[in-house]
């Protein structure tokens, strides 16, 4: 229509002042006059297409959004479609602070995202009734289109900025233990990434160029990504480490793709790898002295750090578009343990599940005592096809052991779970009802078993 050959090029910005700029008054005065003139209706669609969604009903008060927020949307839609001149850095800045307040109260990208669908369609079909011409039209529809995405593209950017910040902020997120103590995982880490450190080494020594990893790939990267990030984030030594391992990653995937190993690059790579083991060690002798916040029986996490784990893992599949899930297990019939055997075995139980839960799930997921009998587990970029076989593994796995009690007994025992998948647009208390909810659909169905979630068995 009227973009300039260098339009995709130029920064974002840029591109919407160029939009701005180069549409005509006439356009721009029309779509000012049909959000003056009917922009209610606009709002009334946005909210009635969200307040029809059980995830954003969990976030919307229809007497709320009577009060207040229709009002407000109004306004936002009468400054994005003045009739003359937009002031392009206030314009940017509104839409930064709303982003900053969906941020504040967990109102994802993807539920604004539908809800505007609803308003740029709604003005769509405004502007062809305003507009005589089919040109005037399609430049109306290129206008308003192009504003509206430019906004959230915005807002956005601002919420994902300022939901990880109020992770970050919460500094009860490092004191947590990571599932075992701290000088366990020390060694564990230096374990996985000197497995990852020899395959590479040998790769290259019998030139297997194609089945080079990252060690963003690797056991030892994805733990960095999921927890170590969160207990050294803030730290020089965190940065520094995060860029060297950017960089070696960077190499690898360039010798990947040329199928080409460069001279030198192996005794370089072992330099690397010194560096790395280097700054591993001394980032955890520096949080080495930190609480660890573990269930004193079963040395699982306890739920006082819950909230801010899986905020910290929306917050990455928002802003990397991985899904992760979480997986809620309960003991079936525990009480009879108790009233049969004692509370001793009842311990011993605990024990003997948090254990096998501990030695199935990857070093990279959370293990949670959320309740008396109950187990709930963050799993990592796990769908849910990959969450049900970690979960049946953990249900096989305990149906088939034996427990042996200190009164010499032996105890046998199964579990039920329920499995909810995070994919945008939902609250972490929404999240674990999810879970729940499923975990009651497996002892509906005769217990020891696994059932997911889903919106059309709920």
């Amino acid at each position: 229509m009227f973009f300039a050959k260098n339009f995709v090029s130029l920064p974002v910005e840029e591109q919407w002042n160029y939009i701005i700029a180069h549409t005509p008054d006439g356009i721009r005065h029309g779509l000012s006059e049909i959000v003056r003139r009917d922009g209610g209706s606009c709002v009334v669609n946005f909210y009635e297409a969200l307040l029809n969604r059980p995830d954003a009903a969990v976030f919307l008060e229809r007497d709320t959004v009577e009060r207040r927020l229709r009002g407000s949307l109004l306004k936002w839609l009468e400054r994005l479609f003045p009739a003359h001149e937009t002031d392009i850095h206030g314009l940017r800045a509104l839409q930064e602070k709303v982003g900053s307040i969906h941020a504040q109260l967990e109102i994802s990208p993807n539920l604004v995202s539908y809800g505007f669908y609803f308003v740029k369609m709604s003005l769509c079909l405004l502007i062809v009734d305003h507009f005589e011409t089919k040109e005037e039209q399609i430049k109306a529809i290129i206008y308003c289109q192009s504003m509206v995405d430019f906004a959230m593209t915005y807002m956005n950017k601002a919420y994902n900025t300022d939901f990880r910040k109020k992770v970050e902020q919460d500094q009860s997120f490092k004191m947590f233990s990571l599932g075992q103590d701290l000088n366990f995982e020390k060694e564990t880490q230096k374990a996985t990434f000197f497995d990852w450190s020899t395959q590479v080494l040998f790769c290259l020594c019998e030139q297997r160029v194609a089945d080079l990893q990252t060690i963003g790939e690797s056991q030892f990267g994805l733990w960095m990504t999921h927890k170590g990030q969160n207990l050294f984030k803030g730290t020089d030594d965190f940065v520094l480490l995060g860029e060297m391992i950017e960089s070696i990653d960077r190499r690898i995937v360039a010798v990947r793709e040329k199928n080409v190993v460069p001279a030198g690059f192996a005794a370089e790579l072992r330099n690397n790898i010194k560096d790395v083991t280097f700054l591993t060690n001394r980032l955890f002798q520096a949080m080495e002295a930190l609480q660890s916040g573990l269930d004193p029986l079963t040395k699982t996490l306890t739920r006082r750090f819950l909230d801010v784990v899986i905020q910290n893992e929306i917050a990455f599949s928002l802003t990397h578009d991985k899904e992760f899930s979480i997986v809620l297990l309960d003991i079936d019939f525990f009480k009879k343990i108790n009233d049969g055997s004692g509370h001793l075995a009842g311990d011993e139980a605990l024990r003997h599940v948090a254990d096998i839960i501990m030695n199935t799930v990857r070093s990279n997921d959370f293990v949670f005592r959320y309740g008396g009998e109950e187990f709930l587990i963050v799993l990592t970029e796990s769908s849910s096809a990959d969450a049900a076989d970690c979960a049946e593994r953990i249900r096989s796995r305990i149906e088939q052991s034996a427990i042996p009690c200190s009164t010499g007994a032996t105890l046998s025992l199964t579990i039920s779970g329920g499995i909810a998948t995070f994919q945008g647009g939902v609250k972490i208390s929404t999240l674990i009802d999810q879970a729940d909810r499923a975990l009651y659909a497996a002892k509906d169905a005769g217990r020891n078993r696994i059932e997911i979630y889903s919106r059309t068995s709920a």
